[in-house]
């Protein structure tokens, strides 16, 4: 009897039935639409609709667990009624309460590894065309620099330092559950995103196995909610941008010319004094002539909403940037559609897809002093001449500065034509009972169409062989990553304090890239900007057309298991292993096995610490883990290659590349320990962590005897470094009523970066910079300035020994001038609100942090004196006794310290004034949910000693890049 009735219980206790009811706000009584209501170690969940109500099938015993953003999660098990109605209550902590880890979302609390979260707060409104430039600042660890002021270019990103000497160090860039390529965004708009998560560890990042191994960037785009009413929200912003201040004063007519006569150099060499004062009434300010106030414009309509069982988030936007350069532009139009639906609570099925088209003027040659570098022109061409002729033609001569710069800027042209989809979905299903299925697939296909082209009636056009009478340049790309992945989750709670998950993954990852590109000479005049203006080439007029092409396929595969153990909200295991096999090995060693590990103490969760008012929230993490990278590789580097080539009028086969069967992959032993607390009612919140990462299995090229082999040089795993250092956030509200609320913030990250092992040899010489054991990536090495001998203005340099020489030699090259890669990183702000008033700044900056400006070798040389210089020049030795820096023009100009630059910087990145429209007046006009107008400044000032265009520049040798522009802009959003 006792048997049969505990079976009953047993029946009753698991028995299925249906439960309704209302979430509401406790505040103000009103119901809550889009609030998650799940079963508990279950993925079983629905969403309340419009008003509040929800529907859920559920077992007796079980346990509802009901979140909202802001809100209070609360969680009721199921009883005999079929009724439970729940009322909220607003929570400040839960505002960032979920995290994007991996292939999941995590409450913030339950995270073990290293994440950063920015949310879509900060990311809207911000007129950059690449969403990777607005992260500056935002989240310690993550170095960002600008690659280019250009409309849309990408920045260089760097998390927690260089893993790799010859690889990329680029991170993974994942778009909902889908691989991105990196460094091109300017086709995807940010004001479509929902939060970022940078994930930093070897336990944050072990889903993604070897592509994780430089960090990952993980983007959530919006998605509406279930149960919501169609809500719509227009964005538009207009905005001027200017060249940034300049800190290169340069001579005027007068100074220039009366140079030159003195050092026997240009035009003034040969002039009359007479002559001189005549030609000095001209002085033309070259900026006037290249750069301009660009133009930004754009526009945004978003949808948003779901019905019971459906959510959905549409937009179409329209950007248009124009440079501060003439001929740099960016238009992008973006179409994004996300859909999901849930037929039942056990079954979801998604769509996510964006469709971009992006079409771009470019200044193709930066960085260099070539007729494509209208940077170089502006701060090298004189004065003393004017870009027109009385005519209004083109004042052209020789050379690459000056009216022949800025003829081809306007005659010549080049254009970037994009296409891009992005596109995703998903199809999930509980199986049973705490166990699911779930398969992933998406692509990231573009399609760049590129071309230039030259008239022959300009100075370029007239120089360009073969011909000289022009060129037309059409170069096709097409690019697609294909992304599958396959898992199978268990998740379960135990006597409601033992919650465990468990999974099995696999993973497939496909990459095609296809390029063509031809280039035809001697264009007709009167078609110069279309194929058909190209000559026919013969052997006679040798106007052979070149033409080039590439076919590249790649793959990864991937499985792996996750799992994740909490113990009542106290203490937590997560663990990972992960193999991976990449198609740029041999088969000996195509798979690498990878693996994490990590622990976090929930210590504010102890029963020592309830009630406890001051610490709301302290919790200890630590985590080990390796990854692996493959970047570094060229594709089929371990299979030799073999090229054409030619010997004494015959054609024969040489080498093309040696070989290696042995490469493998470079791996990343990653450790991390952090605190993670809220403090005085979460007032003051922030992260300390301490990480320590070692890259063994190097990719490092050493050269070879080309006369015995036909190749200088193989590629080996021979080497290790170490990135060491610390990651600090920091957020405070300072004052919080129902009117007023003041918020500062602040990050920083320092980073010792150490070359540990370099195999065979000990160190690399590259130009003006080393690869040596015991110094870090980037390290500069030249020759150290001593001074000018003040006796005959001499330069002066050390020798190896110390000595000061006046003979110069590389030989005496050394490494005391600091490394172009910052120690130290990070970004402050602060927030204010005064009742419908907003006002927020944010700053960044970047210390122990040196470049070679190559721009001040240029312009502080007399013997470039053709050119225009620097007023420093002013100040050159003349005669015995003169105490300068700047040495007699007898001599030659050699590259030493002297061109190192300390560029550390305080950039104020943004400031912003808004105004939001009180809920009263909105109410009144009934029609419309929201109104927000505001102003912003971004790159207001820089403070730095850099003389160069911007010390943040990717590059090691600074030289004439496109400057990042001043931006002022002013917004509308209109909700409704």
């Amino acid at each position: 009897m006792t048997l049969f009735m505990a079976l009953v219980m047993q029946f009753s206790f698991a028995q299925e039935k249906t439960v309704t009811g209302t979430v509401i706000s406790e505040a103000d009584g009103l119901p809550l639409p889009g609030v998650n209501v799940i079963v508990k170690g279950t993925t079983r969940g629905v969403q309340t609709d419009f008003d509040g109500n929800y529907t859920i099938t559920a077992n007796v015993g079980e346990t509802l667990v009901f979140s909202f953003v802001s809100m209070k999660a609360v969680e009721i098990v199921v009883g005999t009624s079929n009724s439970i109605n729940v009322s909220m209550q607003e929570d400040i902590a839960a505002l960032e309460e979920v995290v994007v880890v991996g292939y999941s979302s995590q409450d913030k609390t339950k995270v073990s590894g290293a994440v950063s979260v920015v949310n879509a707060e900060a990311i809207e409104q911000v007129p950059l065309a690449s969403f990777d430039q607005i992260l500056q600042g935002q989240a310690p660890g993550v170095q960002i620099s600008a690659g280019s002021g250009q409309p849309g270019a990408s920045a260089r990103v760097r998390i927690r330092g260089n893993g790799s000497i010859n690889g990329s160090n680029d991170p993974l860039y994942i778009i909902d559950g889908i691989q991105v390529s990196a460094g091109d965004f300017a086709a995807i708009n940010p004001n479509d995103f929902e939060n970022i998560s940078i994930l930093k560890d070897a336990s944050a990042t072990a889903p993604y196995g070897s592509r994780g191994a430089n960090g990952v960037i993980v983007v959530t785009t919006k998605k509406g909610a279930f149960g919501e009413k169609t809500r719509f929200t227009y964005r538009t912003q207009y905005g001027v941008s200017h060249v940034g201040n300049s800190r290169f004063d340069l001579m005027n007519s007068s100074q220039l010319l009366n140079f030159q006569k003195l050092v026997g150099r240009g035009t003034g060499a040969s002039l009359s004094d007479a002559e001189i004062a005549e030609l000095s009434q001209t002085n033309t300010n070259w900026e006037d002539y290249f750069f301009r106030t660009g133009q930004t414009v754009s526009h945004e309509l978003a949808m948003t909403g779901g019905s019971e069982k459906s959510r959905f988030y549409s937009s179409i936007s329209y950007f248009d940037q124009e440079g501060i350069a003439d001929r740099s532009n960016l238009k992008r139009f973006t179409l994004r559609n996300n859909y999901e639906v849930r037929p039942n609570d056990k079954t979801k099925i998604g769509l996510n897809t964006l469709v971009a088209y992006a079409i771009s003027d470019l200044i193709d040659s930066e960085s260099s002093i070539t007729l494509q570098n209208p940077y170089a022109a502006v701060y090298l061409a004189s004065p003393y001449y004017t870009p027109y002729k009385e005519d209004g033609s083109y004042n052209t001569s020789n050379g690459n500065v000056g009216a022949n710069a800025l003829e081809n800027l306007h005659v010549n042209g080049r254009e970037n034509k994009q296409i891009r989809f992005v596109g995703s979905g998903f199809a999930e299903r509980e199986l049973f009972k705490n166990i699911s299925a779930r398969t992933d697939l998406g692509v990231d296909y573009s399609q760049d169409n590129t071309f230039r082209f030259a008239d022959p009636s300009t100075y370029y056009g007239s120089i360009t062989e073969p011909g000289f009478a022009g060129f037309y340049t059409e170069a096709n790309s097409y690019y697609a990553n294909i992304t599958s992945t396959t898992r199978l989750m268990y998740e379960n709670t135990f006597a409601n304090k033992h919650n465990f998950s468990a999974g099995v993954f696999m993973e497939y990852v496909k990459t095609h890239a296809r390029s063509s590109s031809f280039t035809g000479y001697g264009i007709n005049p009167t078609l110069p900007g279309v194929p058909a203006g190209i000559s026919e080439g013969t052997p006679e007029n040798e106007l052979i057309p070149s033409v080039g092409g590439s076919v590249t396929e790649r793959g990864l595969f991937s499985y792996f298991g996750v799992a994740n153990y909490d113990y009542d909200g106290r203490f937590g295991l997560d663990v990972s292993l992960r193999r991976d096999a990449s198609s740029k090995f041999s088969d000996e060693n195509q798979w690498g096995t990878f693996y994490s590990v990590a622990g976090r103490w929930n210590i504010s969760n102890e029963a020592f610490l309830s009630g406890n008012r001051t610490i709301n929230n302290l919790k200890l993490r630590a985590s080990y883990g390796t990854s692996g990278n493959q970047n570094a590789v060229a594709d089929f580097a371990y299979a030799t290659e073999y090229g054409q080539t030619s010997y004494n009028g015959n054609t024969g086969i040489a080498f093309g590349r040696i070989g290696n069967e042995d490469l493998k992959w470079e791996t990343s032993n990653q450790f991390n320990v952090g605190i993670d607390y809220d403090l005085f009612d979460y007032r003051l919140s922030g992260t300390v962590e301490y990480y320590n990462n070692k890259t063994t299995d190097l990719f490092v090229t050493y050269n070879l005897s080309q006369a015995s082999s036909g190749v200088s040089s193989i590629q080996a795993n021979a080497g290790s470094m170490r990135n060491a250092g610390v990651d600090v956030s920091l957020t405070g509200v300072l004052v919080r009523t129902n009117d007023f609320e003041f918020e500062v913030n602040g990050n920083f990250n320092y980073n010792k970066n150490e070359i540990l092992d370099l195999g065979q040899v000990s160190q690399f010489e590259q130009g003006t910079s080393i690869i040596r054991e015991g110094l870090p990536l980037g390290s500069h090495y030249i020759v150290k300035w001593a001074g000018v001998n003040p006796a005959n203005g001499e330069p002066l340099y050390y020798d190896i020994d110390g000595n000061v020489t006046n003979v110069y030699s590389e030989a005496n090259s050394v490494a005391d001038f600091g490394s172009y890669n910052p120690v130290w990183t990070g970004g402050f702000g602060a927030k204010l609100k005064y009742k419908a008033f907003e006002v927020s700044t944010l700053f960044s900056f970047a210390a122990d942090y040196y470049r070679f400006n190559n721009q001040t070798f240029f312009q502080e040389n007399p013997n470039f004196a053709q050119y225009n210089l620097s007023t420093i020049m002013l100040d050159m030795w003349q005669q015995p006794g003169d105490i300068t820096e700047v040495q007699s023009y007898l001599y030659n100009r050699e590259f030493s310290s002297k061109d190192i630059e300390d560029a550390s910087f305080t950039k104020w990145r943004n400031l912003t004034v808004a105004y939001n429209l009180p809920q009263r007046y909105i109410d009144s006009i009934g029609y419309i949910t929201g109104l927000r107008v505001y102003a912003q400044g971004q790159n207001l000032y820089t403070w730095t000693k850099f003389t160069g265009f911007d010390p943040e520049d990717s590059n090691n040798i600074a030289q004439y890049e496109y400057p990042t522009p001043r931006i002022f802009t002013v917004g509308l959003d209109l909700k409704f």
